[in-house]
């Protein structure tokens, strides 16, 4: 696993920058900005993030945060996790499940302040200077994943 931190310390450190769009069953479709930046510590195995998503300037609330994430990745007794606050005080705690080449998918361990989803995953894949990213989640109502947001991210720095 140290291996995996320090490639995707690699591959994700900097600025990304882009779009995407969000979809639930409670909330209404969304297309939103979104500016992450992953700083990797240099004496630990770890990565800390801050993610800021805000409405696209084609909408009537253009401008407007639609939500700020921070958190962390980190190796941890041979896992690697991830930490997530969001903005409203959700917060996730994930295992990454599985890695390939430029593909890593994490899913939920906890999920805390949130009535509505049970669990949730987050799978990245990097290529080259982009980053896909989707977060999936599941319901009581609904408890297989369904697609939450999708964004696709350009390093900008």
């Amino acid at each position: 696993m140290k291996t995996v931190i320090d490639q995707l310390k690699k591959t994700l450190a900097g600025k990304w920058t882009g779009e995407g769009f969000a979809k639930f069953p409670t909330i209404d479709d969304t297309a939103y900005t979104e500016e992450t930046e992953f700083k990797p510590d240099e004496y630990k195995d770890s990565i800390f993030f801050v993610q800021k998503t805000w409405y696209k300037n084609d909408t009537d609330k253009n401008g407007h945060t639609v939500f700020w994430d921070t958190g962390f990745i980190l190796l941890r007794e041979d896992q690697i996790l991830l930490h997530s606050v969001q903005v409203g005080g959700r917060i996730e705690e994930y295992r990454l499940v599985s890695h390939s080449n430029n593909a890593f998918t994490f899913d939920s361990t906890a999920i805390l302040v949130d009535p509505k989803a049970t669990r949730s995953q987050r799978i990245i894949t990097i290529t080259d200077n982009a980053i896909h990213y989707e977060l999936n989640m599941a319901t009581h109502h609904a408890p297989e994943f369904q697609n939450h947001l999708k964004a696709d991210l350009k390093r900008t720095v």
